[in-house]
């Protein structure tokens, strides 16, 4: 029986592996397959349009900073003029993305949309990041040990670089809802939680008296429901109904 050699280096920059749970992970920032590929979700969650992995490949990208500060002409004689204008005019809707957006965009371990958006509800910048901010929006004791590992590294570093406005981003005041236990129709509790943020519904990780909907697929015996039926909260036994009846509103 033939066995595989476990390699001990990245075969991209040959930086040391580190073995985590039986995955190996590359732990070099510099590495060039790591910078493309966090350069790719930039450009896709800040809806920069025409910058997909070819565009980055013909333009040399090698850090995200570098989107920032390219030559017009430059721009031009490598992917034409036509293409070069409209990708340089998204480039600068980017710079107006709200504070949440630009978050998500840096591929911070954890920190997707949900998190993202809780997040820039008690911030303007990242530059206001703290450990107490992070229990102020909720969030999970490593998601926080991420986001501030890359407040304190790799932001620290591109700060001065990153042209952005931090707008603002837009407070919800939609019904207020809570899911408790295991959802039948999602994997992921954060992709269902992205959909009821994008409905205009607020999320919240406790069930009280303003709470309008406490989600439980599995008819559970938990403390929110308790809750939930002491005040009289509507109890949704599927998310997707509540997603249905936002969409026909």
């Amino acid at each position: 029986m033939k066995f595989i050699e476990e390699p001990t280096n990245c075969p991209c920059c040959d930086y040391k592996l580190e073995k985590i749970k039986d995955q190996l992970f590359c732990r070099n920032t510099a590495c060039s397959a790591q910078c493309l590929k966090k350069i790719e979700h930039f450009a896709k969650v800040l809806k920069i349009k025409g910058l997909g992995p070819k565009t980055i490949e013909k333009l040399q990208l090698a850090e995200i900073t570098e989107l920032f500060y390219l030559d017009e002409a430059e721009v031009y004689n490598t992917l034409g003029e036509k293409i070069g204008i409209k990708l340089l005019e998204e480039i600068e809707k980017a710079k107006r993305a709200d504070v949440a957006t630009v978050l998500e965009s840096f591929s911070i371990p954890l920190v997707g949309g949900t998190a993202a958006a809780k997040l820039a509800k008690v911030i303007n910048t990242p530059a206001d990041i703290t450990v107490d901010k992070c229990k102020e929006a909720g969030l999970g004791e490593k998601v926080t040990e991420n986001i501030i590992t890359w407040v304190n590294t790799e932001y620290k570093e591109l700060e001065e670089f990153l042209p952005f406005t931090y707008t603002k981003s837009s407070v919800a005041t939609g019904d207020k809802v809570c899911i408790t236990g295991k959802l039948k129709n999602f994997k992921k509790k954060a992709d269902a939680e992205e959909l009821l943020l994008a409905a205009g519904y607020v999320l919240t990780d406790s069930v009280t008296k303003d709470t309008k909907y406490l989600v439980d697929e599995n008819n559970s015996t938990s403390s929110k429901r308790s809750t939930a039926e002491k005040y009289g909260i509507t109890i949704i036994t599927d998310l997707n109904d509540l997603l249905k009846d936002k969409d026909n509103k």
